[in-house]
């Protein structure tokens, strides 16, 4: 009983503090105010985490097996409309942990755990995913790339997804990140794809850019 209650109380410590670090950001968040938002003493959060950094590398597990998942299940678009809806959902996730975004290479600094963790999720996770992705867009007569150019424009459109929010909230001279961040970002990284595009797909992703390309907050 006594590991059932500590359980739920890491739980409600990682899924409170995500609520915190996303509406008031994670510098102005301490883990006082974390404990006094759940209800709880410090000492208890303490036992369960010796600080803040600990927590956002819980967060950062949570959010990196989530884009795995859908990486590995969402279907592969074989036009422009579907790869609206394929970066569409990798956004979304970036949006419910969008406090890893806004400031992303301080909190990579700070935790030498947390950078660990994200290179190896970049180069030896996402990468091939994103490959694969450009592979199946190839084969399908979608865009015409050689293999370095695949390997090339991978790390270019994660790179742009990853820094967007950050990038578009500054632009947008704004503290925080907006809902209409995701549609800017999801047609800037599709632009990546634009030069690679053939036949009907570039008239397909013209049509589709006006409308995205003018979402407004």
């Amino acid at each position: 009983m006594k590991e059932q209650r500590r359980t739920n109380t890491y739980i409600r410590i990682i899924d409170a503090s995500l609520q915190l670090f996303n509406e008031h950001g994670e510098r102005n968040t301490s883990t006082n105010h974390i404990a006094t938002h759940l209800g709880i003493s410090p000492g208890n959060l303490y036992y369960h985490f010796a600080n803040k950094d600990e927590i956002i590398v819980q967060l950062f597990q949570r959010y990196s097996q989530a884009v795995l998942d859908y990486l590995n299940t969402a279907s592969l678009p074989v036009n422009v409309a579907q790869a609206v809806e394929y970066m569409k959902g990798v956004y979304e996730i970036m949006w419910e942990y969008r406090f890893l975004f806004s400031d992303v290479n301080t909190l990579l600094v700070r935790s030498s755990e947390l950078l660990g963790q994200h290179n190896d999720f970049t180069r030896t996770r996402v990468s091939p995913l994103l490959v694969k992705l450009l592979t199946q867009m190839q084969d399908s007569g979608m865009i015409a790339i050689d293999e370095r150019g695949k390997q090339d424009l991978a790390i270019n459109m994660w790179l742009l997804t990853k820094y967007w929010f950050d990038f578009d909230s500054s632009m947008q001279g704004r503290a925080k990140i907006t809902h209409a961040a995701k549609k800017r970002g999801i047609y800037q990284t599709l632009t990546l794809l634009r030069p690679y595009l053939q036949g009907k797909h570039v008239a397909e992703f013209d049509e589709i850019a006006v409308k995205l390309s003018r979402i407004a907050d």
